[in-house]
């Protein structure tokens, strides 16, 4: 996991690189940042993972009170950024997305854990439907949802399905 962790700090920096002003990415990198930096202090992986699991729901609640409250001039050169770090975008979302999927089942419930993706896709393409109506750019849902949440939500689900078979083969056979 500490290798995965570090590789979605490399993207958030790379991202961060074209991204600074997106204030959801800032949180995110700055979360993922303080996680890698626990999880190599040894801090206990329960709580680690806890952690990034409350960053997982924070994020895309803060994306809906960002789009509802700052300035369509600022929410449209926020979307041109981010067709432009498309590729940044994906990388930091399935990074993101495989990190999360990877606790195993005994640090991290699978229910918590699913729950936790589905809430995080849900509020993400209600931030998104927000800014359509707001904006009225056509761009915005299908952009984020094909960028961003299936990207997510498919390396959740990669990784889970992994972690769960690697922790059900070191169980003693009963």
């Amino acid at each position: 996991p500490i290798q995965v962790t570090l590789a979605v700090v490399v993207v958030c920096v790379a991202f961060l690189a074209e991204l600074y002003t997106v204030p959801v990415i800032l949180f995110a990198a700055a979360g993922v940042a303080v996680m890698s930096v626990a999880y190599m202090a040894q801090a206990s992986p329960r709580i680690v993972a806890r952690a990034v699991m409350l960053l997982v729901v924070c994020a895309p609640t803060l994306r809906v009170v960002d789009v509802l409250v700052r300035s369509p001039a600022a929410l449209i050169n926020e979307l041109d950024k981010l067709e432009d770090a498309r590729l940044g975008m994906v990388a930091l979302f399935v990074a993101g997305g495989a990190t999360f999927g990877a606790f195993s089942p005994s640090t991290l419930s699978c229910k918590c854990k699913l729950r936790a993706a589905a809430y995080s896709v849900c509020a993400a393409t209600c931030g998104d439907s927000i800014f359509r109506v707001r904006m009225g750019d056509e761009r915005m849902p299908a952009f984020a949802i094909l960028n961003g949440a299936l990207p997510f939500f498919a390396a959740v689900l990669i990784a889970h399905g992994a972690s769960r078979q690697l922790y059900q083969a070191r169980l003693p056979a009963l």
